[in-house]
């Protein structure tokens, strides 16, 4: 999502290219027809037009970044926590650019800051391990109160036990997930869950099935995944029983599933099946075991009793975090 200086050379190339086609193009056609010289007025609009996206991002990079996002990320992003400092700027300037570019829209709920900086951070955890990486579908992300149902509706049914969903059909380009599971997904004492992380992995997937695999990332790595999750899926081991079963719906659960322990608890995963982390590691070109390998103090988690980080005016363990634990108990899933 950054802009990089050969980035910008690149792009800077490709506005002058397209403008010096439309010149002589106008000049060619001019030659038989005089009024299309007229047209050669439009050269510098082809290279603004051409130029603006990547302007646009390097604006946005130049800004300072808000203290109250820095506060948020200090507090409830072990991931940004653990980065050394030259890589905290990187995540930094990611989340920036996500959130210009991508609207977050709370549906009966308030979306504040820090709702908005951990769909941010869900967004770039996954890809930080890649240099050159877009999100070219999303345009939105939808907050609901709760879980919410098929229909999309979030009623309080205990049949509504959807937490998160990238958007099909007519919801193309839109990802919802439910408000206190989003929370609970960075509330290290709560599970192994992130639904954030979950969601934009599927994200992920799809921008690779589209766009190709990230130059970081080896095919022959690809392939044995594909290998190892078919026969894990028809065969599944004895000692996965610690992994959620809603994993072993498909193949694209199981890498959602297995990524949010990858991203939440990489120790568990290396203990268990050090195969399974190892490939991980390549898939997301990143070794989040070493880097949180931090003591369990320098860990920060939400306070019981402290109130909501949605902004609800109740205690956390009155707000977010029952409707997150009554989620898993119900079973809520991320689709």
């Amino acid at each position: 999502m950054l802009v990089t200086a050969e980035n910008n050379r690149r792009n800077h190339r490709h506005a002058l290219t397209l403008a010096g086609v439309m010149a002589v193009t106008s000049v060619v056609v001019g030659w038989f027809f005089p009024l299309a010289l007229f047209s050669m007025g439009f050269c510098p609009f082809i290279y603004w037009l051409a130029r603006r996206h990547c302007l646009r991002r390097l604006r946005i990079m130049g800004q300072p970044f808000p203290a109250s996002w820095e506060q948020i990320l200090q507090s409830h992003v072990a991931f940004f926590r653990a980065l050394p400092d030259h890589e905290k700027e990187r995540f930094r300037q990611n989340v920036k650019v996500f959130l210009d570019e991508v609207q977050i829209t709370g549906i009966r709920t308030d979306v504040d800051d820090t709702i908005r900086v951990l769909i941010a951070a869900s967004a770039v955890m996954p890809i930080f391990g890649f240099h050159d990486w877009e999100y070219h579908r999303l345009g939105e992300v939808l907050v609901y109160p709760d879980s919410f149902g098929e229909k999309y509706q979030t009623t309080g049914n205990t049949d509504e036990n959807f937490l998160g969903m990238v958007g099909l059909k007519h919801l193309s380009g839109v990802m919802i997930l439910s408000k206190p599971s989003l929370l609970g997904g960075f509330d290290d004492s709560l599970s192994k869950d992130n639904v954030g992380v979950h969601e934009f992995v599927h994200l992920v997937e799809n921008e690779e099935a589209e766009y190709g695999l990230p130059p970081e990332v080896p095919w022959q790595v690809v392939k044995h995944w594909v290998q190892y999750v078919a026969q894990e899926l028809s065969h599944p081991r004895k000692n996965h029983s610690y992994i959620n079963k809603y994993a072993y719906t498909n193949e694209r659960e199981f890498f959602a599933v297995l990524a949010e322990y990858f991203f939440k608890s990489p120790d568990l995963l290396q203990e268990k099946d050090p195969q399974l982390y190892a490939m991980l590691r390549e898939m997301f070109h990143q070794d989040t075991r070493s880097l949180l390998r931090l003591p369990s103090s320098a860990r920060q988690r939400y306070d019981r009793n402290d109130p909501c980080p949605c902004g609800s005016g109740k205690k956390y363990k009155h707000c977010c975090l029952s409707k997150a634990v009554a989620a898993n108990v119900k079973g809520g899933n991320a689709l």
